[in-house]
């Protein structure tokens, strides 16, 4: 979407050390009074864009008081300038200012301009949007320094900066070599097609500059001399720098960053705290992603978990340096999320190594080396050329598996040589990016303007992530690890904490700018629920949890102070279930009526790893491959389903054709699938459906295809056919909705299986009412499956989607709850406010979530995903004292914890309940090093089969017991075994794994392989 167009002061305040603050403008091409711009050359290398009098004859400014009559040497039209700089960053020239009329010579290199043209005209019937970005770093003044960036005096002493574009206030800034081979360069790129005597010709005349200073035109009023001066295109206003940070005078409004992490999708919010009581639920905005590939579209909805490595540029950084400002419009991060990242994966060309994940959270278990090694995604860019993703400042912080170098010992503190960074470190790189998108918004011109206070810094003051409620502890500590390197990366690549040791615990070196807390303590179902509990008590009972409680309660309920409330969260990589008793609490003095506390009190908690992504799957199994075989079939293909394997198979190719194969994936495969399930969400059960059929190209109209996709696909057909002509847009797919729904009704897709179980386990407790929330909740096939299974009438079955919220739900859409995604994090900001006793009204002991470990079965689990009976090593885990018990108290009982035979590598798992039906999740994988394979090779003594056993036991981890968390993590107690040369714990590594796989050796999630037929 296009950004606000906000209406600025007359001088707008810029917060000095923000990183780079962006600002938009928008104008209409109709509005150009003067189209075509006319120059003359003062001398032989100054070339002066000419001002129009009231008499049509021109001239120019010498300075302030005296103008000089001068002819026209040539023309160009402002129209030609806007489409040939159209999309490129450019030096803007945006100079301190001494009224009423000196420019001073600086600074020079901390401001770029970006014009472009829409699409469409926007609903303004705007034409065009122009961004400017302003590299906020204060640098300090020495004597004999160019004026580069704005210094400390400019800030102490509160100077104002203006836009120069006339030939007495810049001459000298069109006169820099780095700016005029700037400009040159530019003007070549944008001019391939001209030939080349005429594009030589040109730059004589000197266009490259001409063009430029077209666009500066639009910035300032059009002076003509008499009565009716021309308005300004574009009002730019001044520019102030105000302190901020350890230096700023005035104190800074607290800013909560909220997050909700999913494995499909990532949803934010940001609370400001301005001094006022209870105004939590009115200062909070939905965190915004500006696209710094297209800056002129932001994202405020929930965005794509997907990451990509892409090198952010604001213009031409060669040139740039040569000014001498070497780290000018330097991005802290180098990986994209969101919107932008999903463009960039589809339109990937290159095939050495990987470029991103769709979605870091499912790896975040695998902390090892990714030996095919992280390249930059270059698809903007029109060559294949891919390089290390690495880049400063952020590559300079990090070793080559991504870990911070400064949590590790000084021995090992080397910069990155080679991009291996282990998957799971692609979180902190994701987290990273949200951050300082995070950070650049809080203190944007336009948010401060929107807030109000604009003269006052914004400061962040802490990020809370939601997790599943069902995650391992061991995994929700890597989650924390992630986020706080996340943070230290930032505050260290944005120059706030200039030391080698960790931010948080450097007693030498305090951070600029106070490092936020961390807070993981809710889970996303849990924060759902409290969507629910605030509107219906807050809006629809006036404040009285009494009164509603009494009225939600079954009416066989005899304590009415009570009410009981499940929640089904469907996300895109979690299926989980919440069951909360919550109940009235008076206090100590018995207070009765509104004042009251709701003290909340988790029965039941648990996660499946089958959710909305295997939905899609399932969407592409059940309708989209049966077409495209179907095609290939009317193609003549002999053996379409040997080939749907080859193209969309786990089948071994080639490294370029696995690219390929993603790409088909993603490109073709998962939009034809989600193209379906929007179509899905509309439909109607009462209503008749009748079969309906499309080509791949009438679903795919959004989607950008790249050519070699389309080849990858009719090759292959060509190939096996000898000749035959394929178009795979031309494909045909039929589906009838109607058939979808008894798909989900009839169990023929994979999430019924653990909406079945969870129903069946809130038949257990009487619930007086379940919620269902995520995106795939809003499925009529979803919704009528839990109604089908479900113990509980119709009307104490809330689905969230549409559910109405009013004015108070950041994401509300006519007052209705559109994307039941976001309530985690709305949930979530609900718990922190109510947490610092900032919602009026309504009093929530939020303290009292605590999780606990859904860890009490653990066993060897099969490719199914399930334990058996007989491959459960240990039953029944108790918690006690901050870790769970594998054995009894004493630590001689610890001491002998049964032994798991291993003859080979193992997977282990876990599951809540003793029944072996219920859904195991993986939890670790146990396999040999290559010492205890060689040593398993040298055989037994007496000739039977060698086998290791090992016994484990549970890691004590300080920082989750500060935290009164449970400590799951398990750790290599001893290892024996019956070969010849015996075996220790140092011959087996131990891993956690908790990502769900269908083989053996599948260790890459379908959507970033590509494998989405199997065998």
């Amino acid at each position: 979407m296009l950004p606000e167009v906000t209406q600025f002061e007359d001088v707008v305040k810029l917060v000095s050390d923000t990183g780079i603050q962006f600002m938009d403008f928008a104008f209409r091409q109709d509005q150009i009074t003067s189209p075509n711009g006319a120059f003359t050359l003062i001398d032989a290398d100054v070339l002066c864009r000419l001002q129009v009098h009231t008499d049509e004859s021109y001239f120019y400014d010498i300075d302030h008081e005296k103008r000089q009559k001068a002819e026209p040497d040539f023309w160009l039209p402002i129209s030609k300038s806007l489409a040939l700089l159209d999309g490129l960053w450019l030096p803007l020239p945006f100079f301190r200012y001494m009224p009423p009329y000196t420019f001073d010579q600086g600074p020079s290199n901390w401001a770029r301009m970006r014009f472009v043209k829409l699409a469409e005209p926007d609903i303004d019937g705007n034409t065009h949007r122009l961004t400017l970005a302003l590299d906020t770093r204060v640098i300090g003044k020495k004597d004999g320094m160019a004026y580069l960036a704005p210094n400390d005096e400019d800030v102490s002493s509160g100077v104002s900066f203006r836009v120069a574009s006339k030939l007495a206030q810049m001459r000298w800034f069109q006169d820099l070599p780095w700016v005029k081979e700037w400009l040159l360069e530019a003007f070549r790129d944008a001019s391939v097609r001209v030939d080349r005597d005429l594009l030589q010709d040109q730059e004589d005349e000197k266009h490259p500059q001409a063009h430029y200073l077209n666009l500066l035109s639009l910035l300032e009023r059009v002076e003509q001399i008499g009565p009716n001066p021309a308005q300004p295109v574009i009002v730019m206003p001044e520019l102030t720098v105000i302190a901020n940070g350890a230096k700023s005078q005035t104190k800074p409004i607290p800013v909560d960053l909220i997050l909700d992490v999913g494995n499909s999708r990532t949803c934010g919010i940001l609370i400001e705290n301005q001094g006022v009581d209870r105004m939590g639920l009115k200062n909070n905005y939905v965190l915004e992603l500006r696209d710094l590939l297209a800056p002129e579209h932001v994202y405020n909805q929930p965005f794509e978990s997907r990451v990509e490595f892409s090198k952010t540029s604001f213009g031409k950084d060669h040139f740039s340096s040569k000014s001498g400002r070497h780290d000018a419009f330097q991005w802290p991060t180098i990986a994209r999320v969101g919107n932008e990242a999903g463009r960039l994966a589809s339109l990937r060309r290159g095939t050495e190594g990987s470029t991103g994940l769709s979605s870091p959270k499912r790896y975040l278990w695998d902390e090892n080396a990714y030996d095919h090694g992280w390249r930059f995604n270059n698809s903007y860019i029109k060559n294949d050329s891919e390089p290390p993703a690495t880049a400063a400042p952020f590559s300079h912080l990090i070793n080559n598996l991504g870990e911070a170098l400064y949590s590790l010992p000084e021995d090992d503190q080397m910069p990155v040589f080679k991009a291996l960074y282990s998957r799971s470190s692609l979180m902190t790189f994701m987290l990273a990016e949200v951050l300082t998108q995070a950070l650049a918004q809080i203190n944007s011109p336009a948010q401060r303007a929107r807030q109000g206070k604009t003269g006052i810094p914004r400061q962040l003051n802490s990020i809370t992530l939601t997790v599943p409620p069902g995650m391992p502890q061991a995994e929700r500590s890597i989650l924390g690890k992630r986020m706080s390197q996340a943070i230290g990366l930032v505050w260290k690549s944005m120059g706030w904490h200039n030391s080698d040791d960790d931010p948080y615990t450097d007693q030498t070196t305090r951070p600029t700018t106070p490092l936020p807390l961390i807070n993981i303590d809710w889970d996303e179902a849990s924060c759902g629920q409290l969507v629910y509990l605030y509107t219906e008590i807050a809006e629809n009972f006036a404040g009285h949890p009494e009164e509603f409680f009494a009225t939600l309660a079954r009416p066989d309920k005899a304590d009415r102070d009570r009410i009981t409330v499940a929640s089904i969260d469907i996300g895109g990589g979690t299926t989980d279930l919440v069951i909360t008793e919550y109940r009235i609490d008076p206090g100590a003095r018995a207070v009765h009526g509104m004042n009251v506390h709701i003290v909340p009190k988790q029965l039941f908690r648990d996660s499946f790893k089958i959710a909305g992504d295997d939905i899609l799957l399932d969407m592409i199994h059940r309708v989209v491959l049966p077409s495209l075989e179907q095609g290939f079939r009317e193609a003549r293909v002999e053996s379409p389903d040997s080939l749907l394997s080859r193209l969309c198979g786990s089948e071994t190719i080639s490294t370029q054709n696995e690219v390929l194969r993603q790409q088909l994936n993603l490109q073709v495969l998962t939009p034809l699938g989600l193209a379906l399930l929007r179509a899905y969400e509309q439909f109607d059960p009462l209503a008749p459906a009748a079969p309906e059929t499309y080509t791949y190209r009438q679903l795919l109209t959004e989607s950008d295809i790249n050519l070699s996709v389309l080849n990858y696909v009719s090759g292959a057909v060509r190939r096996d056919t000898g000749g035959e002509v394929f178009d795979l847009l031309d494909t045909k797919i039929t589906f009838n909705l109607r058939a979808i729904h008894d798909m989900f009704l009839n169990d023929g897709v994979n999430i019924g299986k653990p909406l079945s179980a969870l129903c069946e386990v809130i038949a257990h407790y009487p619930c007086d009412v379940l919620l269902l929330t995520g995106r795939p909740s809003r499925l009529p096939g979803v919704q009528a499956f839990i109604r089908q299974n479900l113990p509980l009438v119709p009307g104490r079955i809330v689905p969230m989607q549409s559910y109405r919220t009013g004015g108070w739900y950041p994401f509300h859409k006519n007052g209705l709850i559109d994307d039941p995604k976001s309530t985690a994090a709305v949930g979530a900001m609900l718990c922190l406010l109510c947490a610092n006793h900032s919602v009026h009204g309504f009093y929530f002991r939020a303290d009292k979530l605590v999780p606990y470990s859904t860890i009490k079965h653990i066993g060897v689990i099969d490719l199914e995903n399930s334990i058996r009976d007989r491959d459960v090593l240990f039953r029944d885990i108790r918690t006690e004292r901050g870790c769970i018990q594998l054995a009894g108290d004493s630590e001689e009982e610890q001491a002998v914890t049964p032994a798991l035979a291993m003859p080979s590598a193992i997977r282990l798992g876990f599951r809540q309940l003793s029944v072996e039906r219920w859904a195991a999740s993986p939890l670790y994988s146990l396999s040999f090093t290559d010492e205890g394979k060689r040593k398993m090779a040298t055989g037994t003594r007496d000739g039977s089969g060698a086998v290791a056993s090992v016994r484990f036991k549970v890691a004590k981890n300080p920082e989750t017991a500060n935290a009164g968390l449970v400590s799951d993590q398990l750790e290599v107690r001893s290892v024996t075994s019956n070969t010849a040369e015996r075996l220790d714990k140092n011959d087996v590594h131990l891993q956690l794994n908790t990502l769900l796989v269908s083989s053996l050796g599948d260790n890459t999630y379908w959507l970033d392989s590509g494998t989405v037929k199997h065998s």
